[in-house]
């Protein structure tokens, strides 16, 4: 016969041990009322013995201590170490040392969350590195320290002491559970990946695009050594910015360096091939370096790919100018006459034609013609149009004079 005394002790243990689980199981559950449910558990194990237990009992056991370990997952700022000295908790009794078996299974489920994040904290720093480089080589302007200083903050933060300190502080402060903080240091070195990849893939062509439009207003304004700097660091932020290429090349045409500019176009070409002026600039710096024949396949492809009527006009006055100085009359006049069919008012094709009508010795009033629609087309207010118009003054004097 099973002793009454021992089951109504358990019985009571029991409920007073569920009771306490109902003060912790809440979803912040306060150290006191962990602290009292231990304390349950730890009265319960001392009267359950052989003769008060059995399977429909220790289930219920079974079920009040899962709800035991489930609430102390909650619990953040339980002092078990403390806990355990006081009560001189055995190792024996696993309630006691929840925190650590917590540890464990949460330092087990952040392995995999702390490797990616890992992976992404070193995807951060490498596009981080590239961003920085790009802002400080192309000089320590104001947009670039700007920069710069926003890119260390997005993209170091997370690498170093102080930014993991600062992150574990924030952790901290969100009173996080532990099986939580490896995934959340997944989300947050995620999300810096994701600024650092926004400010490469977004940041950076703006930036360039900034400067270069920055350096094409230097140009309007005559500012030619303002423009170049402006223009470098555009294409110093963004190697793959075409124009950038292009109008820095126009800048050097404007200053005669057709050396300089004619590689500056073959960069533009290099990152992007569709940029029809990009192969009348080249063409044109062969031109000037004495390189017609070299000129000629150039400017058919950029024929081959120009995308509307202006760059058509170019390529062809400056294929033209080519086919004249390599000797080739008739297919000069054939090129600078496409031209003129585009755009009957460009004067650069009107005086390469009069000087073709002189070299193949036509009458005089047709060179007169050509040389007359130059100068009055020529634009007085830009360099290369002051350039034709003196041209087309000096060629009509000359034609004054008596033979």
């Amino acid at each position: 016969m099973v002793d009454e005394a021992p089951v109504a002790r358990v019985e009571a243990d029991i409920s007073r041990y569920q009771l306490a689980l109902d003060a912790v199981d809440v979803p912040k559950p306060g150290s006191a009322a962990v602290l009292e449910a231990l304390l349950a558990r730890d009265r319960l194990a001392d009267s359950l013995d052989d003769t008060s237990r059995n399977p429909e009992r220790v289930q219920r056991v079974v079920d009040l201590d899962e709800r035991l370990r489930r609430a102390s997952a909650r619990l953040n700022d339980a002092s078990w170490a403390a806990w355990r000295q006081a009560a001189g908790a055995t190792a024996g009794r696993w309630w006691w040392h929840l925190d650590e078996a917590q540890q464990r299974e949460a330092t087990e489920r952040s392995t995999l969350w702390l490797f990616l994040a890992g992976m992404f904290m070193t995807a951060t720093l490498g596009l981080g590195a590239d961003i920085s480089l790009k802002f400080w080589g192309s000089g320590a302007g104001s947009l670039s320290v700007v920069s710069a200083i926003v890119t260390v903050v997005l993209t170091g933060g997370p690498l170093t002491t102080q930014g993991r300190d600062v992150a574990g502080w924030l952790i901290g402060r969100l009173h996080l559970p532990l099986r939580y903080r490896g995934g959340t240091m997944l989300a947050a070195s995620l999300l810096f990946f994701v600024l650092a990849l926004l400010l490469r893939v977004v940041a950076l062509p703006a930036w360039a695009r900034a400067y270069n439009d920055r350096g094409v207003s230097l140009i309007q304004a005559g500012n030619l050594a303002g423009a170049q700097r402006a223009l470098n660091r555009a294409v110093s932020i963004d190697p793959q910015y075409a124009q950038g290429y292009y109008n820095l090349g126009a800048g050097y045409l404007d200053v005669s360096d057709y050396v300089q500019a004619g590689l500056l176009f073959r960069q533009a070409l290099a990152a992007d091939r569709s940029l029809d002026l990009a192969y009348s600039g080249l063409g044109y710096a062969l031109i000037h370096q004495g390189k017609p024949e070299q000129a000629i396949p150039v400017l058919y492809g950029g024929l081959a790919v120009a995308q509307d009527d202006a760059a058509r006009v170019a390529l062809y006055t400056n294929l033209g100018q080519a086919y004249r100085d390599a000797g080739r009359l008739v297919e000069a006049e054939s090129a600078l006459n496409e031209a003129l069919a585009l755009n009957p008012q460009e004067p650069a094709a009107h005086c390469t034609l009069a000087l073709v009508a002189e070299e193949a010795e036509r009458a005089s009033d047709q060179i007169r013609l050509h040389w007359e629609s130059c100068l009055r087309y020529a634009d007085p207010t830009q360099p290369r149009g002051r350039e034709l118009a003196e041209m087309a003054r000096a060629h009509l004097k000359l034609l004054e004079v008596p033979k």
